[in-house]
């Protein structure tokens, strides 16, 4: 049996100064509830680069270390800059030197064991063409699907890389498989740039109509973030960094146990304000930041929040333009939550809360304040600061780029993240020595900088 969601709704201050300006108040709505209530079988679709560079064979410190005292490298000098050069190193020693794909079927291996027999489960090869290797079939075919996976890296799918191939074929499968009863989940994994990148696009809009989310793994650094963070985010999925190839399989099985512990498919936050209320921002804060569309429906608001992952209860944060009023309790909004039947009527399940405010001309209320939703309301602070020294490089700011990177860091200093915050600072220096920042480190920060909401309130 069910059980029923909630909605807590926490204003930044339980007061709001009746003057005669209009005011911003931030307004954090949780979801809650669902304990106890059964997992959906997933249908899940993996979509994974099987492209050249995925079977570059990579040496650990140790392998490299041994490999230069055993003379199979050594080091010259390519334009003045020492470099390692490789000498004939024999077969059987570069088969042991792991590769990524290597890790992947690791990785599908052990997601396939996973399966159960009530899942659905389909795998998608890309990089130049895209193949379908295994078509959308029960958990239940276990051997069939291993013997498949054996064979990923013998596959010949071109020199390039063309993600929307891959996505297409992915969303096929799914919707081959789909039923009220079942939760959907894209997974993407790869390495590298696409050449086809607003196909990409293309096919997460899809995905976002028939509401299917989409989860993106990004390994190394050279693949576009630009790309990878805003279709995990406009769909409802996941977005990962996999700094090597070791953190292939245990990403796939973070992605996977995710799939498989869905309470409830489809949660939609609507929301309804009172007569001169305007939603300026929102923002998705659990289980990680990404900002939500504000489109205005006739004077009610709607935002898709994707599925429930049982203990991932999500929460949004919703900047509020608030009009003068005299003193007073006054209601700034309704909230409802709509989500779909997990036993899969045809009917939804809803949840109301409403919002309601005091007016007061008493000062010492009005400088009062809810710590939590502050603590939520300073992170996001960093997150978009850090997120606009990006565009501010992009447009060629360097200076404007490292004023924002230095109040970040001064905020994650405010909230005790000592270690994030010396990162943001070496950013910052290097644009101001040298007018460019090192890319490596603007990808990690872009990743790290979403997970700041997380157990904030723990």
């Amino acid at each position: 049996m069910a059980q029923a969601l909630s909605l807590t709704c926490t204003v930044n201050t339980p007061a709001v100064p009746a003057t005669s300006s209009v005011r911003l108040v931030y307004l954090l709505i949780e979801v809650g509830g669902g304990g106890g209530s059964p997992s959906l079988p997933v249908n899940l679709a993996l979509v994974v680069d099987v492209s050249e560079s995925m079977h570059i064979r990579l040496a650990t410190d140790a392998q490299f270390k041994d490999l230069a005292r055993s003379g199979m490298l050594h080091e010259v000098l390519v334009d003045g800059v020492p470099a390692w050069q490789s000498a004939d190193i024999p077969e059987e020693v570069l088969t042991r030197l792991p590769r990524k794909i290597d890790r992947v079927k690791d990785a599908l291996w052990a997601a396939v064991e996973q399966l159960r027999p009530t899942d659905r489960f389909s795998l998608v090869a890309f990089a130049g063409q895209a193949l379908t290797l295994i078509p959308n079939t029960t958990g239940a075919e276990k051997r069939c699907l291993l013997d498949v996976v054996d064979r990923l890296d013998r596959l010949q799918l071109g020199d390039d890389t063309y993600i929307g191939r891959g996505m297409a074929l992915g969303l096929e499968q799914l919707q081959q498989g789909m039923s009220p009863s079942l939760a959907n989940r894209l997974l993407v994994l790869t390495d590298g740039f696409t050449l086809d990148e607003q196909e990409c696009r293309n096919w997460a809009a899809r995905a976002r109509q028939n509401r299917i989310p989409i989860s993106t793994m990004g390994l190394g650094g050279e693949f576009k973030e630009d790309l990878m963070i805003p279709i995990a985010d406009q769909t409802g999925g996941e977005a990962h960094l996999l700094e090597n190839p070791e953190d292939i399989p245990a990403a796939f099985a973070q992605e996977l146990q995710r799939a498989q512990t869905v309470q409830y498919r489809n949660l939609e936050l609507k929301l309804r304000p009172s007569q001169g209320v305007e939603a300026r921002a929102a923002y998705r804060v659990y289980p990680s930041i990404a900002p939500l569309e504000v489109v205005d429906e006739g004077g009610s608001y709607s935002f898709p929040l994707g599925d429930l992952v049982s203990g991932e209860e999500p929460g949004v944060l919703l900047e509020l333009l608030v009009p003068p009023r005299q003193p007073g309790d006054y209601r700034l909004v309704q909230a409802l939550l709509a989500c779909d039947d997990p036993a899969g009527g045809p009917a939804g399940l809803k949840t109301r809360a409403d919002v309601v405010v005091k007016y007061t001309p008493d000062p010492g209320r009005t400088t009062q304040f809810v710590p939590r939703v502050m603590n939520i309301v300073e992170a996001l602070s960093a997150y978009k600061l850090q997120h606009r020294a990006q565009r501010d490089v992009e447009a060629g700011d360097v200076a404007g780029a490292t004023r924002r990177l230095r109040a970040a860091a001064t905020r994650l200093l405010d909230m005790g993240k000592e270690k994030l915050a010396a990162e943001v600072e070496k950013q910052a220096v290097e644009l101001e020595q040298r007018g460019r920042a090192d890319p490596w480190r603007t990808k990690k920060l872009r990743y790290q900088t979403r997970k700041l909401t997380q157990r904030m309130d723990e």
